[in-house]
């Protein structure tokens, strides 16, 4: 099993390969939404941007189409950047969430 550290939560917690960081989360009863998104958001289809974390540590596959779209004019500040519900974990991974 891997693991996810998430830097502001303090915690690390199991993830199964080929699950994304979102489900991920939410198995764990960890929020990767900041604010009012907890509540609004595209429940994981890549809709909109509220569930972008910065990838620290780790390696992943590269962002998909929907990522550069939804992630395009935040690229530049910080390429780190992805999509929680986009990433399939496939390695340890240390994330910072509500970036």
């Amino acid at each position: 099993m891997l693991e996810i550290q998430f830097v502001k939560q303090k915690r690390t917690v199991k993830a199964e390969a080929g699950e994304t960081i979102r489900e991920t989360a939410i198995r764990n009863k960890l929020s990767v939404y900041p604010h009012i998104f907890k509540i609004l958001n595209c429940r994981g289809r890549g809709l909109c941007h509220s569930c972008a974390v910065e990838v620290v540590s780790g390696n992943t596959e590269p962002r998909n189409d929907v990522e550069d779209q939804q992630l395009a004019g935040r690229l530049t500040k910080n390429p780190k950047l992805r999509l929680a519900c986009q990433v399939k974990v496939s390695d340890n991974l240390v994330v910072k969430t509500h970036v």
